[in-house]
């Protein structure tokens, strides 16, 4: 079943907060409401990439520390069994790296309905989300360092 315009842009909602690209957010919010999201639906989105973000975080904080020897281990993210937080969770989980979300969403996929062909669908589109919100950063870095090549020998070293 291919993915509606609805769908697609609860995911790119839920993308975009994952990937903390407030341009893509402003863009992604009115396309959804364009498309027909009530508030309710748009308030899960944003949730569950937060939360999933937050997961991501944690399993990487215990990643970290296991190198340390500790033996913490974050508890995995629950995944819904529907339809739409399956493709929201996807593209979140995509964006922010987090290849044990990732790979939970995959398998819940199929018996939610959701199909390889969506599964890459979402993954592009949050590979295309994830993009822009790095260009945005990297715009900013390059101001500053144009900012700074711009400054006199003495203002910047001291000298």
């Amino acid at each position: 079943m291919p993915i509606t315009k609805l769908e697609k842009e609860l995911a790119a909602v839920g993308i975009s907060i994952a990937a903390g690209c407030r341009p893509c957010t402003d863009f992604h919010m009115k396309a959804v409401r364009e498309a027909g999201a009530e508030d309710t639906a748009i308030r899960e989105a944003v949730e569950q990439a937060a939360a999933l973000r937050a997961a991501a975080a944690g399993v990487m904080r215990a990643y970290g520390l296991a190198h340390l020897g500790d033996a913490e281990t974050a508890p995995p993210a629950a995944v819904a069994a529907d339809r739409q937080p399956i493709l929201t969770g996807l593209g979140a989980a995509f964006a922010v790296n987090c290849t044990a979300s990732l790979e939970r969403y995959i398998a819940a996929a199929g018996p939610a309905g959701v199909g390889t062909e969506e599964i890459v669908e979402v993954a592009k589109l949050a590979r295309f989300i994830k993009g822009k919100a790095a260009s945005h950063v990297d715009r900013r870095i390059e101001a500053l360092e144009k900012d700074f090549a711009s400054q006199p020998a003495e203002a910047c070293c001291g000298a």
